[in-house]
């Protein structure tokens, strides 16, 4: 089975790591800071639990697009371009790393403990269930730890 941020255990693991990052780590790929991750995560996760979007038709592309990178693919693929809102390149001060560590934690936290529906558009991979949404999450976070060594 998938590991799902909104499992519990799946949550902590991701905390876990993400308390060993330091604002001193360098990406092993990619041009963001670990404060711009950090910031850019935190832009995601909170859209991804407090906004809903009316459902626009999905394509065959985005469903092929789904399967394939939520259920087929061990990692996401490194280097793709994020949605302009949630870029951070430049917008993240380093000063500020323990806050946006302190968000990011608080945000993981709250997918398991989440009761609505998850019900934005993913951008890629069109209608989402919430269920899906956990395993994207969880796909997008590990993806980040592991871009920074974590």
């Amino acid at each position: 089975m998938k590991k799902n941020l909104l499992k519990k255990e799946a949550a902590d693991f991701i905390i876990v790591r993400v308390k060993n990052l330091s604002v001193t780590h360098q990406p092993q790929w990619g041009t963001m800071t670990a404060s711009e991750m950090l910031l850019h995560c935190n832009s995601c996760n909170r859209q991804i639990l407090e906004e809903s979007r009316g459902y626009n038709k999905t394509q065959i592309k985005q469903y092929l697009l789904r399967i394939l990178a939520l259920y087929i693919a061990p990692n996401f693929k490194k280097n793709i371009q994020s949605e302009l809102e949630h870029h951070t390149k430049g917008k993240a001060n380093e000063l500020d790393f323990e806050e946006y560590k302190n968000e990011f934690i608080h945000l993981i936290n709250e997918f398991p403990v989440n009761t609505h529906p998850l019900t934005l558009s993913h951008p890629a991979f069109g209608n989402i269930s919430t269920h899906e949404w956990g395993i994207a999450a969880y796909k997008h976070m590990d993806h980040h730890l592991r871009q920074f060594g974590v």
